[in-house]
């Protein structure tokens, strides 16, 4: 008899897990809104679209320096991996040279120096598009932006 108490506890404790797992799934899936953090962080574009509040005319023209920035920016941004892929490739390798990793941590400093660059101009094309009361917004954006690595994406506390 103590056998089937037990076994009937287990079953139940099963189930309520199950349920618990489906109600959760039913959450995530059905009845979690977009806007309530859903899977798809806001991009950076809309971002910077809502803060400067620009008007439909600048925002087709920021869409379109957006679109031409990021044709011109793949190319590098591949290129650059490649050359970090064969950068650290060469640890593999027991008779590597400190001369083949300096020469391709300057080629991979030349691409950061395109990549730079490219960025440097897109946000002078986006900034000719602003109006004399959105500058100061927009320089201000551009600073927190060029000093918030990949390491920072996620909100910190406020330093005291």
């Amino acid at each position: 008899m103590r056998q089937f108490t037990q076994n009937r506890f287990l079953v139940l404790l099963v189930a309520i897990l199950l349920i618990a797992n489906l109600g959760l799934m039913l959450y995530f899936f059905v009845f979690r809104h977009k806007d309530e953090g859903g899977r798809m962080p806001p991009r950076v574009s809309d971002f910077v679209q809502k803060e400067l509040g620009l008007s439909a005319d600048q925002a087709a023209k920021f869409q379109q320096l957006r679109d031409q920035h990021k044709e011109a920016i793949k190319p590098v941004m591949d290129d650059m991996k490649k050359l970090k892929d064969s950068l650290y490739k060469l640890l593999k390798s027991p008779q590597m040279n400190d001369s083949a990793a300096v020469e391709l941590a300057n080629r991979i400093g030349q691409k950061q120096k395109e990549w730079e660059l490219i960025n440097f101009h897109h946000f002078q094309k986006v900034r000719a598009i602003c109006d004399s009361s959105q500058l100061p917004k927009f320089d201000s954006l551009v600073h927190q932006m060029i000093n918030r690595g990949p390491w920072m994406r996620k909100k910190r506390p406020p330093e005291k």
